[in-house]
């Protein structure tokens, strides 16, 4: 097998930035978060890619940018393009996999849709992105939820998440139970959850995004906000709390990030996904599943950490495990430090 060369295409949202923060570290992988060049070049670039003008005017061209996104990338190289959610978004406009096939054609070529296909829509079309286009460009297509893996002939992965460095102090359990999410119609399990908790004595930090402030009811434990959080208070906010509650959005199937925050800080998870328990990092001393308020497990939420020091998963669910995995399916070797 010849070594290959990372090239990760990927996000510059700071979830991604600390989920893949292994490989963004390691010098031999090259990650490119987005491409805005310097000057009044960047500030054409920016007005010529909005989508918001593109939907006024549809401006062509936008795959003229290609050649300058990757013109340090030389191309006698041995490639593998990993491509996420971010540059999926902009294919329509942009045409990526077309020029990398024409421009690299011994490159490799995997994409990695990190949420649901259906929400994954595209900047320009604002339609879901495209399958079977992405299909006849691609080596690999590769879904992080096992439903959608099934429904559209795709390899299942889970995400992946880098070890988590606390740079300062914050005081555990000061909750019991912490969420957050957009409403995506859980606000009313999570209005149950918190009433029930409240009765009992426990603590709850539930913050829920986007609720029209006409539905909004109040409720001790939750919080609710317009805007986004920024993932350095999501997890001081896990950090400081005993239970991390995971709930996925509508015919979603396997874990999100919740569950690889809990992992890594080495905390307890409270999770709807069933699926789970076939998955390798389960083990009932730290993950409780439950489908209603009915069957919700509140000795569990009451009771101590099982792992004193740090969870034995967290090796399992690390970007290195991503990288043996398109090895092992592409029958390449990429390089590494």
């Amino acid at each position: 097998m010849n070594n290959y060369r990372l090239i990760i295409l990927g996000d510059e949202w700071d979830v991604y930035l600390t989920a893949y923060k292994d490989l963004i570290d390691d010098p031999k992988i090259l990650y490119i978060p987005t491409f805005r060049p310097k000057g009044l070049l960047g500030q054409l670039q920016r007005m010529h890619l909005n989508p918001r003008l593109n939907h006024l005017v549809s401006f062509p061209g936008k795959n003229w940018w290609n050649p300058l996104i990757l013109s340090h990338i030389k191309k006698e190289q041995r490639l593998c393009f990993l491509i996420l959610d971010n540059w999926l978004r902009m294919e329509c406009g942009i045409k990526l996999l077309p020029y990398l096939r024409q421009h690299y054609p011994q490159a490799r070529i995997v994409c990695f849709a990190q949420d649901l296909v259906a929400t994954i829509k595209d900047h320009y079309s604002q339609k879901s992105i495209d399958v079977d286009y992405l299909k006849q460009y691609a080596d690999l297509l590769i879904s992080y939820d096992k439903n959608d893996a099934s429904q559209y002939g795709l390899l299942y992965h889970p995400t992946v998440f880098s070890p988590i460095v606390q740079n300062t102090p914050v005081i555990s359990d000061q909750y019991d139970l912490y969420f957050l999410g957009r409403d995506k119609g859980r606000l009313p399990l999570i209005i149950d959850v918190c009433i029930e908790a409240e009765r009992r004595g426990l603590r709850c930090k539930m913050i829920v995004i986007g609720v029209p402030k006409e539905k909004r009811i109040p409720i001790t434990g939750i919080e609710y906000i317009d805007g986004s959080l920024t993932y350095l208070e999501n997890l001081k906010n896990c950090t400081e709390s005993r239970c991390i509650i995971e709930m996925l959005q509508q015919k979603a199937s396997s874990p999100t990030f919740r569950t690889w925050e809990a992992i890594m800080l080495n905390k307890k998870l409270i999770t709807n996904s069933a699926s789970i328990k076939e998955s390798e990092v389960y083990d009932e001393r730290y993950i409780s599943v439950f489908h209603d308020l009915a069957d919700f497990d509140w000795s569990f939420a009451k009771n101590d950490n099982p792992f004193s020091k740090s969870n034995p998963y967290q090796k399992l669910i690390k970007p290195e495990s991503l990288v043996r995995f398109i090895e092992d399916k592409l029958q390449i070797q990429i390089e590494h430090s």
